[in-house]
């Protein structure tokens, strides 16, 4: 540790420290996303119920450590260089990660169509990776935006490892959002996807587009799926169908490579 880095660490220990600041400081980070991108003191403090001196003293530390950066004219703070770099040891480390860009690639060349992994964080699902389609009236989920669990191919994708009683546990929680239909139209949309292996939806997150998802089930339950969106215009029967097998190909490969 350099000499500036022991009297930040210091300047820093006295009025952050302690596990709970910890758990506080990582609820921070995350609290970014695509849809807010920047935040200023006084909104992480309102967001968390902190004394504005609290949420900047938290904001301070995050800033010496360059998770977060601080703009002067804006007087917002955003992600800092030092997420991007811990993003970089796990795309080295991570055949996992490596092997989705490709499976992406083959979805969009076999389909034509969008194709995204959207992992769950909390109760929500964020878009990670997506290779756009290059056809007219493509969709795009946009990468970095989360969509509710209950809405979306994805995101009922992500639930389908959950037996009934606990899909009822979680759609019970306060802060999830009510499935379209109402819930037992979605128990019953999770039963029939569990038999087939594959969810589908219709306009359930972005007008007039469908979309295919297959849980990747065996490497962490409800973690991540892989999906396919379309305009319904051109997003049939037949295409649906290709589409799941396209899926349901590319999830059995990477569980083959990653046995290796």
């Amino acid at each position: 540790m350099t000499k500036s880095e022991a009297g930040a660490s210091a300047a820093i220990e006295p009025t952050v420290g302690g596990t709970q600041s910890v758990f506080r400081a990582l609820s921070i980070l995350h609290a970014f996303s695509a849809r807010q991108p920047a935040l200023t003191g006084p909104e992480v403090a309102a967001k968390f119920g902190y004394s504005e001196p609290t949420g900047y003293r938290l904001l301070r530390a995050l800033e010496a450590e360059q998770f977060l950066v601080f703009d002067r004219t804006t007087r917002k703070y955003s992600p800092g260089p030092e997420i991007i770099r811990l993003a970089g040891v796990m795309l080295h480390r991570d055949a996992f990660v490596a092997q989705t860009h490709a499976i992406l690639a083959r979805l969009r060349a076999l389909t034509g169509e969008t194709s995204a992994i959207f992992w769950r964080l909390g109760n929500q699902r964020t878009c990670t990776q997506e290779m756009v389609g290059q056809r007219p009236g493509r969709i795009e989920a946009g990468v970095g935006v989360d969509y509710p669990l209950t809405r979306g191919a994805a995101g009922k994708a992500l639930l389908l490892g959950l037996d009934e009683r606990a899909v009822r546990e979680f759609l019970a929680e306060p802060d999830v959002a009510a499935p379209v239909g109402g819930v037992d139209r979605f128990l019953a949309d999770l039963e029939v996807s569990r038999k087939r292996g594959y969810t589908v939806s219709t306009g359930e997150t972005i007008a007039g587009a469908v979309s295919i998802a297959v849980p990747i089930a065996w490497l962490d339950v409800g973690l991540a799926a892989y999906s396919i969106s379309a305009p319904e215009s051109r997003f049939g029967p037949r295409e649906r169908e290709a589409a799941a097998r396209a899926l349901l190909e590319e999830t059995s490969r990477l569980r083959s490579f990653l046995r290796r």
